[in-house]
């Protein structure tokens, strides 16, 4: 077991929580199921607003887990197929994760036992 005095002076480091690589993984379940019960309306706090354009329009500073939603609901209802359905089947996983997979666990496979044979010192069984 190590002593308490080698360790004085040397970082410990966890690489699974290692700030400098950017913590956690960006999870984007919350900003789906907002978009899909929103039915379309979306509300952004005053504080996202940048600017209001001359013709009425906004630009908003959205948090990187709103644009990965907005884009990924984006692709689910363009009219590419295969893009859509993979973008529709990704929102399906982040909100009612993945479906289960059955296993086959019948094992059919004999198992023959082992036959041991005990030699002695002048070669032959005994």
């Amino acid at each position: 077991m190590a002593k308490i005095d080698n360790l004085k002076g040397k970082g410990v480091k966890f690489p699974q929580q290692d700030p400098t690589k950017g913590g956690r993984p960006v999870s984007i379940k919350a900003q789906l199921r907002d978009l899909l019960e929103a039915e379309g309306n979306v509300t952004m706090p005053s504080s996202q607003v940048v600017k209001i354009n001359e013709d009425g329009s906004v630009v908003l500073k959205l948090p990187t887990q709103m644009q990965l939603a907005m884009k990924l609901s984006s692709w689910a209802m363009s009219k590419k197929g295969n893009d859509s359905l993979k973008a529709i089947q990704m929102i399906m996983e982040q909100i009612d994760g993945k479906p289960k997979q059955e296993i086959d666990n019948n094992n059919t496979h004999k198992v023959e036992p082992l036959l041991f044979q005990v030699i002695g010192k002048d070669g032959q069984p005994t």
